[in-house]
C-alpha cells in the first residue's frame, strides 16, 4: 500500500563500497513501493574507496536521489546536519547504509506521525555480543543520568521526524554523540515523541566504522557536552 505522506531518507556514508549499490537498491525499491513522493539524500563524506563514484552512478537517471559530497570526513553529526538541511519532504528518516534495522520499520512508524512529532526506537531484541551490549548499557545509563534523557535507548539508530521539527533542532555534536544530543534538544523543545520496538540487525557486509576505541571517545564527548551544558545554564561554575 502506497502512502500519501512524502518522505526523505537521509543516508550518511563513508567508505562503504562493499554495501553499494545493493543496499541503495534495497532502500530505493522499498521507498518506491511505499511512498508516492520520496527522496533519498546521500551524504558522502570524503570516501577513499570508490564510494563517491558509486553513489553518483547509482543516482544517475533517478531524480529522487541527490548526492552531497563532503570534501573530508567531518563526522556523523556533520553529515546528518547536511542531510537535514537539504531534505524537502514532510517526513525525514536517518537511514544508515548498513541497515541496522528492518527497512519495513519505516511503514510501521509513519502512522504515529499523525499525532507525534518524532518516532524514536528501542532495540527489541538486542542479540549483539555481551561486550557490545554492556557498552550500550553503560552509555545509555550515563546519558540518561547526566542529560536527563527519558527514552529507552539513547542511540537506537531508527528514528523518523517531521521535517519542520528536525530542521529546527540546533545541535553541535559532530561525532556519534549527535544521536544523544538530538534527543536532548528535542526534549528541551518539548517535542511530542513516541518509541517503537525495532529489531537490531548486525552488519553483514563491509566494515563498521565503530572500533574498540569508539566507546571511549563517545564517553569523553558525553562528559564534555554535559559539562558545557552545565556551564551554559550556570555561568558561575566556570
Amino acid at each position: 500500500m502506497i502512502t500519501s505522506r512524502s518522505f526523505s531518507a537521509i543516508i550518511p556514508l563513508y567508505n562503504e563500497i562493499d554495501c553499494l549499490p545493493a543496499t541503495l537498491e534495497e532502500i530505493y525499491s522499498y521507498l518506491e513501493s511505499t511512498f508516492a513522493d520520496f527522496e533519498i539524500v546521500i551524504v558522502e563524506s570524503g570516501s577513499t574507496d570508490g564510494s563517491a563514484a558509486a553513489c553518483d552512478a547509482f543516482a544517475t537517471g533517478r531524480t529522487e536521489i541527490s548526492v552531497i559530497h563532503e570534501t573530508e570526513r567531518n563526522g556523523a553529526g556533520s553529515a546528518l546536519q547536511l542531510g537535514f538541511e537539504n531534505a524537502v519532504k514532510d517526513l525525514v528518516c536517518t537511514t544508515w547504509i548498513d541497515l541496522p534495522f528492518p527497512i519495513e520499520s519505516i511503514a510501521r512508524a509513519v502512522p504515529y506521525l499523525d499525532d507525534h512529532d518524532v518516532v524514536l526506537s528501542y532495540r527489541s531484541p538486542d542479540d549483539r555480543a555481551l561486550f557490545r551490549r554492556a557498552q550500550s548499557v553503560i552509555y545509555n545509563s550515563l546519558a540518561k543520568f547526566l542529560l536527563g534523557i527519558r527514552v529507552k535507548h539513547v542511540n537506537s539508530a531508527f528514528r523518523v521526524f517531521r521535517r519542520s521539527v528536525v530542521q529546527s533542532v540546533v545541535f553541535r555534536s559532530r561525532g556519534w554523540l549527535v544521536e544523544g544530543e538530538i534527543i536532548y534538544r528535542l526534549q528541551q523543545m518539548n517535542v511530542v515523541f513516541t518509541e517503537i520496538p525495532v529489531q537490531l540487525i548486525d552488519r553483514q557486509v563491509g566494515t563498521s566504522s565503530v572500533t574498540f576505541s569508539t566507546p571511549f571517545y563517545l564517553l569523553r564527548d558525553l562528559l564534555s557536552f554535559w559539562w558545557s551544558e552545565r556551564i551554559r545554564r550556570h555561568p558561575g561554575l566556570s
